[in-house]
């Protein structure tokens, strides 16, 4: 793929802004091999933002108001810069922004779009960038790898400790680019809803209220198995999940006390695909 540095009439509004894209996201998808992991584009058809523009100097994700995150874009500061949006790949506007003057540099919300609250979607988008007798657009993929890299009780983690019951996931982000966790679902049903950031390199942990807490109510009977494989997931915001199994053993005797046996065995899961947007 090739530069999108395209000069134009920059009193372009947004309605023909979005008309002219809407008809070459179908190009910009094309000649992409779809999302990846990957944030080097998976297989280098798209890079980020930087290297499909001489326009853009930088890109990257940051956590924002504590539970949110937003791209933030540098402009060159050799051209004078009006606004920036992102435009999923169903040609919607997402979030834009406009740069006030001498500024280069703004933020892009991505978990909060114009029309709703839902996150940024898994998929090819695009980053549309105004300036001074310029208007750009750059393929925008978002994403990164996280694994799974070690369960314990809340009150083994250093980090935590507190939360008798508590079971805690720890997740590494080995990509790079910043993610979040935002669910945690047990044998396929939701949990915990969460919102779990994560920079590149780092770790976070998520936790699973009261998994393992001593109550008699969810102990077995004397009849059932001691044991118990538990399935848990952990979803993301633009990477697979990690999903992996955790046995359980149940001891009845006096109470119910709940320990965990062995390491946790991860399951390989199968690639989400991107879905296309339907606007009606």
């Amino acid at each position: 793929m090739t530069k999108q540095d395209i000069p134009r009439n920059s009193s372009i509004d947004r309605r023909t802004v979005l008309g002219l894209l809407s008809g070459s996201l179908a190009a910009l998808a094309g000649c992409s091999g779809g999302l990846s992991d990957s944030s080097d584009g998976g297989d280098g058809s798209a890079g980020p933002p930087e290297e499909q523009s001489d326009y853009i100097e930088e890109t990257k994700i940051k956590v924002v108001r504590n539970n949110e995150l937003a791209l933030e874009v540098a402009v060159t500061d050799d051209i004078d810069p009006s606004s920036v949006s992102i435009i999923t790949e169903s040609g919607r506007e997402f979030s834009s922004d406009y740069f006030s003057s001498g500024e280069t540099r703004t933020s892009l919300l991505l978990t909060e779009g114009d029309d709703n609250n839902e996150p940024l979607p898994r998929g090819q988008h695009t980053l549309y960038f105004r300036g001074d007798g310029v208007e750009t657009e750059i393929p925008l993929e978002l994403g990164t790898t996280f694994e799974l890299e070690k369960v314990v009780p809340a009150t083994e983690h250093p980090d935590v400790r507190e939360g008798l019951g508590h079971l805690v996931v720890v997740v590494r982000n080995v990509g790079e680019r910043t993610g979040a966790a935002t669910r945690a679902l047990m044998n396929g049903k939701e949990k915990e809803d969460v919102f779990v950031p994560v920079e590149p390199g780092e770790t976070n942990v998520v936790r699973y209220f009261s998994l393992i807490e001593d109550t008699v109510s969810s102990c077995p009977k004397a009849d059932e198995s001691a044991k118990r494989d538990e399935q848990l997931t952990v979803e993301f915001l633009w990477s697979d999940p990690v999903t992996f199994t955790q046995t359980i053993s149940y001891e009845n005797s006096s109470g119910c006390e709940r320990t965990l046996i062995g390491t946790p065995e991860e399951v390989t899961a199968t690639s989400v695909e991107t879905e296309t947007e339907t606007e009606t």
